[in-house]
């Protein structure tokens, strides 16, 4: 029988792993996989297991929010890339199930967990750490990680936005903003910016098609999303209607897609896959294509 190693967030969506864990034990074993169960009891605990033991096992799969998913990313970018893995989202957004159309249900994203439908797709590399589909800085990205669990867990995507607009106001914006050169295969842009995320996923903090519509995910290309500092308060309320209207069509809000982004700016906060990814000067920002072998569902066939 082959092995399986089950590293999962005791704590993450309200416990519904746990209240589920035997369901999906049976779940792997009838797949062919022994299974060794791993709660995690800190934050990279789970990294720290998946690095030491991660070999000795045929398939590694993981169960939390995006932050439990960035460690099993982390770890198998150190250990071995062609260790095939598996995700049971069961955090409070989950931006890469929802990219993935992983289902929410524990005990379908199981079964989908030892398949065999194995996909290859593409890791970010921020100043040699990695992340699944978000690297970003500036009004707002700090919630993912300051909001508590409790808070989350009661109000989910709204924790954030409530986070995002309590201070919103021109002197805010102005804290937030920062003076950024960026470098995107040999395109240069200069400016205050108050927000930049570089993905590679049609979700970030709950809002689904934030970046192009026609973004590959194992393509070797990351899509960038820059915003300057607005001039006056209106425009940013426009701005952030068009994040929940999904109509973009407003002036200041910069997309672009690259294989590389060079990015020198006073120092910023960011975050990685919603994880505090620390300060920095200057950052390089690549895609590791094709890198990631994670069993997904079946993609369904577009209409002719």
């Amino acid at each position: 029988m082959k092995r399986l190693l089950f590293v999962y967030n005791p704590y993450s969506g309200s416990g519904k792993i746990v209240k589920r864990i035997n369901k999906i034990v049976k779940i792997f074993h009838q797949a062919g996989y022994d299974t060794e169960l791993y709660p995690t009891k800190a934050a990279s605990d789970g990294k720290e297991k998946i690095i030491r033991d991660g070999k000795n096992y045929d398939r590694v799969v993981v169960a939390g929010g995006d932050g439990t998913l960035n460690e099993l990313v982390n770890a198998i970018m150190q250990i071995d890339k062609s260790i095939e893995v598996g995700y049971l989202p069961a955090g409070t957004v989950n931006d890469f199930a929802h990219t993935h159309r992983i289902s929410k249900n524990p005990l379908k994203a199981a079964k989908v967990a030892v398949s065999e439908n194995i996909k290859r797709v593409d890791v970010g590399d921020f100043n040699g750490k990695y992340f699944s589909y978000v690297a970003a800085t500036g009004f707002g990205t700090k919630a993912s990680y300051l909001t508590t669990q409790k808070v989350k867990r009661r109000w989910k995507f709204l924790a954030y936005v409530a986070f995002a607009l309590k201070d919103l106001n021109k002197k805010a914006l102005q804290r937030t903003c920062r003076k950024m050169k960026i470098i995107a295969d040999g395109q240069v842009m200069e400016g205050d910016f108050v927000f930049a995320a570089i993905s590679n996923s049609f979700s970030i903090a709950g809002m689904k098609n934030l970046t192009d519509k026609n973004c590959v995910l194992d393509d070797g290309k990351l899509e960038g999303l820059f915003l300057p500092l607005p001039k006056k308060i209106k425009t940013w309320r426009l701005i952030l209607k068009a994040f929940f209207t999904r109509n973009y069509k407003v002036p200041g809000l910069m997309f672009m897609t690259a294989e590389k982004f060079d990015i020198t700016c006073e120092s910023c906060d960011w975050t990685l896959d919603g994880e505090n990814g620390g300060s920095h000067e200057h950052i390089v920002v690549s895609a590791k294509p094709r890198v990631l072998n994670i069993a997904l569902p079946p993609q369904k066939k577009k209409r002719k």
